[in-house]
């Protein structure tokens, strides 16, 4: 990769909305025919971001046998402007690592995996300091928790300026597990979905503890949905299927939202403290096990948040609101009512959780009001057909009981 058009080109890339003028090659490593570089891509407006490039991306596996130790401990790589450091945090089969291969659905980063061995993920926009998902599994494993996959290693790089950045982590894979987004369109169950509240709750019970920054501001855009909301309200071939009835009902509740969310803000929860969480969960974040159990993945949080945000002690009915949102996609793919399916997550969640479910409900209410109104502009930036989905959802929130 070595222009301009082709950074752009990624679903990885985060500079959507500004104009990148040009990039340089801050450093490189390369070990044998593999390569990694880090590369600064700037911008007319705004910080420059900084990114992870890969040379050929079958020969990762090669570059990371060579890189990461036989045994626990680190391995570092002296490069023109900085170090790499291969960190082995437990023992596993070295040789798997030359079976990696890349997974072709790109995502916001990017993954290789050696099925029922290992996974490997390389975070592509890079931040400087700790990462969450690294920091997370790290403690969930030394919590005991079973309901993560064990982090095997991780690598880094540190610049001469000080600076730290988390270029990605390797895990064991999970052998025939499903994505739960594919289990719950395609088979929906009231079972299922007790056990994944259930195991959402012994998340949050394991990650109680762990340190993290001070808990940001969870206020909704929602001066930028009604910018997106008027945009998309002149904009001409506005999609059919998007409803532009929807855009005229949405833009008139965004009042009576607003003081939904300001009578029943989070910051008078009666049932939890701010504390580490997810962060991004929803049902592609979950796996289930060939023995219906449920493993959560991808800790990194929301990639276009900063690590500050993503590292803070929030509620965790963010999480579970998150999750009640994903059903309520899954159920417009699927067209197979999910009514129970929320309800069961729900009393799964409340029991393993000891609190009351309907103090629940009425917890989750601004949280669900938040998620909404991000899908909502979400839905307008990039998939104004998706927009549908949750705009009727913020039109029922904002109307209960008709």
């Amino acid at each position: 990769m070595t222009n301009l058009q082709d950074i752009i080109g990624k679903r990885w890339y985060m500079g959507k909305g500004r104009t990148p003028t040009h990039f340089e090659q801050i450093d490189e490593l390369t070990i044998g025919s593999a390569s990694i570089s880090l590369v600064s891509l700037r911008f007319r407006e705004g910080e420059p971001d900084l990114y992870l490039l890969t040379g050929n991306d079958d020969f990762i596996g090669p570059l990371l046998y060579r890189a990461l130790g036989k045994t626990v401990g680190s391995k570092s790589f002296r490069s023109k402007k900085g170090i790499f450091s291969f960190v082995t945090y437990s023992k596993f089969e070295r040789d798997d690592l030359e079976s990696l291969k890349p997974i072709s659905a790109e995502q916001s980063n990017s993954s290789f995996v050696a099925p029922g061995k290992i996974f490997f993920k390389i975070f592509r926009r890079l931040q400087a300091g700790a990462h969450p998902e690294e920091e997370v599994l790290r403690f969930l494993n030394e919590q005991g928790y079973q309901g993560s996959p064990e982090l095997l290693a991780s690598c880094r790089y540190t610049g001469d300026d000080g600076k730290t950045f988390v270029l990605g982590i390797l895990e064991k894979h999970i052998p025939g597990a499903q994505n739960a987004w594919d289990v719950f369109t395609r088979e929906p169950t009231a079972e299922k979905a007790y056990e994944l509240g259930s195991e959402t709750a012994r998340m949050h019970n394991a990650l109680r503890e762990m340190d993290g920054c001070e808990a940001p501001s969870e206020m909704p855009p929602i001066e930028k949905l009604r910018r997106l909301l008027e945009q998309s309200a002149t904009a001409s071939g506005f999609p059919d299927a998007a409803g532009n009835d929807e855009l005229t009902a949405v833009q008139a509740i965004l009042p009576r939202l607003q003081k939904i969310w300001t009578d029943t803000a989070p910051n008078k929860s009666a049932i939890f403290k701010p504390q580490r969480i997810h962060g991004d969960f929803h049902l592609g974040q979950v796996l289930m096990t060939p023995d219906a159990r449920f493993k959560m993945i991808d800790f990194e949080g929301e990639p276009t948040r900063s690590l500050e945000f993503r590292r803070g002690l929030r509620s965790p009915a963010v999480d579970v609101a998150g999750m009640i949102r994903s059903f309520a996609y899954a159920e417009a793919v699927s067209k197979k009512n999910m009514d129970n399916v929320r309800q069961a997550f729900i009393q799964g969640y409340a029991k393993t959780a000891n609190v009351s479910g309907n103090a629940l409900q009425q917890e989750l209410k601004p949280y669900i009001i938040a998620k909404a109104i991000y899908e909502a502009c979400y839905e307008l930036e990039f998939r104004p057909d998706w927009f549908w989905i949750p705009a009727r959802a913020l039109i029922q929130l904002a109307n209960p009981g008709e």
